[in-house]
């Protein structure tokens, strides 16, 4: 009786700024209207369809509509990294950020209290994204305690051949480090300091990293050791080692110290020289990848940090309102496809400026224009 459609429904959902972030329900009815003005809904009749499942199932198959369109579409190829890393096909980030739940759902979505910055319940997206285009891969929904280590075989089907996979510490796994590999592709990442190291491939005693540089490589700022064998795996890898400023090492020392006597753990000799270096594992043979410059591309991962800044601040994923596990799983959907939707038009504009000008432009700022006065969400009301 309400004549509402599913292409209404899907555009008042992901308009961004005035979509459930911010309007009430009895708001978004009347945006309803102005897509179909015999769309004549109740607040609670809305209520209702959002809480339903087959709403979460909608939005999640338009995310992945979009999330194809997207690939189909050449975005962008970013300038800054075309020199440095032309030898890779993309370079894909990998990390996760959670969006923080009302309590009550605790026992659907546990939360977690790891990093300090915690709640008692919790929703995780794991993000894998392309910089060398500016597009998102893929985004996956879980439970906010959820190791990242669990989640490290996610990529692994988003591999191509000439690849280089980016992600820290959290998601450190032999296992999905092997894979990649085995796909023809490439990893970077920090280095676990508990992971064996194996100088040949049939050794059966694993060697002392601290120890073993101290006494072949001392004073020697930047070190790689280009054929090393990681784990009982055995895992072909590159490790590059930086020396660290001295204010850096004594921090660490601190810190290692406390770490030591809360646990009462005695550091070795070995793991104590390995506090003087930034330690970095990658499987890149150095034509494609220097040891000088290892560092450098290594901090590329920071970008993903600025795109979930991005998502919170100005699209603001993490303001959810609602206690019903299918509503909340609808509208992270909802945000996911503004997201990718705002990315398809900024990488749109970031190429023409690309093309015409030879400058990169701030996505910060695109993003922040799109949103101005409501652009985007007018564009949407008028199928522009």
């Amino acid at each position: 009786s309400s004549k509402l459609r599913g292409a209404e429904f899907i555009k008042t959902m992901i308009i961004p700024a005035k979509g459930l972030s911010t309007d009430s329900l009895q708001g978004l009815c009347e945006r309803i209207r102005e897509f179909n003005h015999e769309a004549n809904l109740s607040a609670q009749a809305l209520c209702e369809r959002i809480n339903h499942s087959s709403s979460k199932s909608l939005m999640r198959g338009v995310f992945e509509e979009l999330l194809r369109e997207q690939h189909l579409r050449q975005i962008h190829r970013c300038r800054r990294l075309a020199s440095t890393l032309q030898g890779f096909k993309r370079v894909l980030l990998g990390d996760s950020t959670v969006v923080k739940l009302n309590e009550k759902l605790q026992d659907i979505f546990p939360g977690t209290n790891r990093g300090g910055t915690g709640a008692k319940s919790q929703r995780k997206i794991d993000l894998i994204h392309d910089i060398t285009s500016g597009s998102m891969i893929d985004a996956t929904l879980h439970n906010g305690n959820d190791p990242d280590q669990g989640l490290a075989n996610q990529i692994v089907r988003h591999i191509r051949e000439g690849d280089l996979v980016i992600r820290d510490l959290g998601y450190f796994v032999l296992e999905s480090l092997r894979k990649i590999a085995d796909a023809g592709a490439y990893f970077l990442s920090r280095f676990q300091p508990n992971v064996k190291i194996y100088l040949k491939k049939d050794d059966v005693e694993a060697v002392d990293l601290g120890n073993y540089v101290e006494r072949n490589y001392s004073g020697v700022a930047t070190i790689d050791l280009e054929h090393v064998f990681l784990g009982d795996e055995k895992v072909p890898a590159r490790i590059i080692l930086y020396h660290q400023p001295r204010e850096i090492v004594e921090k660490r020392r601190r810190e290692a110290n406390q770490r030591a006597r809360e646990t009462g753990r005695k550091m070795s000799k070995g793991k104590r020289l390995c506090l003087q270096f930034a330690v970095y594992v990658t499987n890149a043979p150095k034509e494609l990848l220097t040891a000088e410059v290892v560092g450098t591309v290594y901090r590329l991962r920071w970008e993903i940090e600025l795109i979930f800044k991005r998502w919170k601040s100005q699209l603001q994923i993490d303001y959810l309102k609602g206690i019903n596990k299918n509503r909340i799983e609808c509208l992270i959907w909802s945000r996911l496809c503004t997201i990718i939707m705002i990315e398809m038009v900024s990488g749109f504009i970031a190429r023409i400026a690309d093309a015409t000008f030879k400058q990169e432009i701030s996505l910060d700022k695109v993003v922040s224009y799109i949103l101005r006065k409501d652009k985007f969400a007018e564009a949407i009301v008028n199928d522009r």
